[in-house]
């Protein structure tokens, strides 16, 4: 980790803060963090240097934005340009003469990010082994290769609170604006599969009405978090707009699996709200007691065939058992190399019924029967790291917990006369409170997306590392800070202050 020392000195005199001996960092491009204590009582000040936006950076949003706007879908002549291509080259080239001509790595390489392409790995060591090596090559190269590197690009790019804040915007913006579309062709009555289910209204990860719902639940997780503990009454607003959108959206979809997933983020977030404001808590459960009558009766007549099989014309509910069934005898009969990345739409049971959604329903599942024991190991890696990262800002944010024992109190007692002051984190409060909404929002995102994911096919999907990149950027940003922390005094020798570079 490529880290900044500055030798700073904060005093109480004046009002104002005096910083002495500053030292010219010789590698750095990202802004210095202010000194600010947990409680506000900060006793110099810091002016905060304006943080300058890297062509990386930038690029990588331009990348999310056509990635979840998808513009070449109702523009046919922007398909030629391979604008998402574009502008993905783009910022690794960006990323890479930045931290090159700085003397640094080309990107950030961490625990995650190696466990991303050690998945990777797992894909092109498979491939040979396949049912059809040149479909399985096909996966690699023209969708997991770009997860890696964009992933690499996210974790190297993110460094602030405020790059976190801007990014999870953008993602709940697009969000709002494909559910406001799916409602839109909903209530014209088009766009519609199985009679009456929406679909998405562009393509990739929005067609299928089950990965619309799983796409909306897991981004909608953080537009409640800022609906609820948000200071500025504009982003309350906008972003209660976008959950309204949203959720009309996901009782479109007529989505099992998203109700599901609804109700288990919905518990997440009543959980930390109920421990900061149950007021709140109590008047949201209200307000969806009486929304309840207003919910079309076709969507509760699908959300009983979850229990009851009768209540399912289509017939899917009975499909799904017979593709897990298959799914099972698949990974069973190639445990170690699986039947190759993507290939399973490709597998065929001698006397089985051909399934119209040629897929596992389960992305457990679908890992283990494409990629066999060792993709399934470190798929599961990856999630279990996306959870610790929630927990891991979490913990960074509270105040240090003394242990109780009987050595510390013989040592708290020796000490009386000499107490240790406090420590001053070396995030603002705005700081602090985006990393932990951003924390909780991301934790409530896994808990949802897990629960759908349960029901589809989704490991090769953008959704799951945009959550787990932005958990992640959150736990590195905490954690520098955290480490860089330093005791309050009355006069406070901020030397070094450490900063994590991207």
């Amino acid at each position: 980790m490529e880290r900044l020392t500055f030798n700073t000195t904060v005093s109480r005199a004046g009002g104002s803060g005096v910083v002495a001996g500053r030292q010219k960092p010789a590698r750095v491009s990202e802004p210095v963090a202010p000194v600010a204590s947990a409680g506000g009582r900060l006793k110099g000040r810091i002016k905060r240097a304006r943080e300058r936006y890297d062509a990386d950076y930038l690029w990588m949003l331009a990348y999310t934005a056509l990635l979840f706007f998808r513009p070449q879908d109702q523009i046919p002549p922007l398909q030629v340009l391979h604008l998402a291509e574009l502008t993905a080259i783009a910022g690794l080239a960006a990323m890479a003469a930045r931290r090159l001509g700085a003397g640094l790595s080309v990107a950030k390489v961490n625990e995650d990010v190696v466990g991303v392409i050690a998945l990777g790995g797992v894909i092109l060591v498979t491939i040979p082994f396949s049912i059809w090596p040149g479909g399985a090559a096909h996966v690699f190269s023209d969708i997991y290769v770009k997860i890696i590197l964009l992933f690499a690009l996210m974790v190297t790019t993110l460094t602030s609170p405020k790059r976190i804040r801007q990014l999870t915007w953008l993602m709940i913006i697009a969000s709002a604006y494909i559910a406001g579309r799916a409602v839109l062709d909903y209530v014209r009555g088009i766009n519609l599969v199985e009679g009456d289910r929406i679909r998405g209204a562009v393509g990739g990860m929005f067609q299928n009405p089950n990965d619309l719902a799983l796409n909306l639940v897991t981004f909608l997780a953080p537009a409640l978090f800022i609906i609820i503990e948000e200071r500025r009454a504009s982003r309350r607003l906008l972003a209660g707009l976008c959950a309204l959108t949203m959720l009309a959206a996901i009782v479109c979809t007529k989505s099992r699996s998203g109700f599901l997933g609804l109700v288990a983020m919905f518990a997440v977030v009543g959980f930390y709200t109920f421990r900061k404001r149950p007021g709140i808590l109590a008047a949201v459960v209200f307000a969806g007691v009486l929304a309840l009558p207003l919910m079309p009766q076709s969507f509760w007549a699908r959300m009983d065939s979850i229990t009851n099989a009768e209540e399912d014309p289509t017939g899917s509910r009975e499909a799904r058992l017979r593709l897990l069934n298959q799914g099972l005898a698949a990974f069973v009969d190639n445990p170690l190399t699986g039947l190759g990345a993507g290939q399973f739409q490709n597998y065929n049971v001698p006397g089985e019924t051909v399934e119209k959604w040629r897929v596992t329903h389960n992305v457990w599942l679908q890992v283990a029967c494409d990629l066999g024991i060792f993709g399934l190991l470190a798929f599961g890696f990856l999630v279990v790291r996306s959870y610790k990262a929630c927990f891991a800002t979490l913990a960074a944010l509270r105040p240090p917990r003394r242990k109780r024992s009987r050595a510390n109190a013989f040592r708290r007692a020796a000490s009386a006369r000499a107490p240790t002051p406090p420590q001053v984190s070396t995030l603002t409060k705005e700081d602090q409170f985006t990393l932990d909404l951003n924390a909780k929002g991301m934790l409530a995102a896994m808990v949802g997306w897990t629960v759908c994911s349960l029901f589809a096919s989704v490991a090769f999907n953008w959704t799951f590392y945009y959550v787990f990149a932005l958990a992640v950027a959150g736990r590195e940003i905490a954690m520098a800070h955290r480490a860089a922390a330093v005791p309050e005094q009355s006069s406070v020798s901020v030397g070094p202050l450490v900063r994590a570079h991207a």
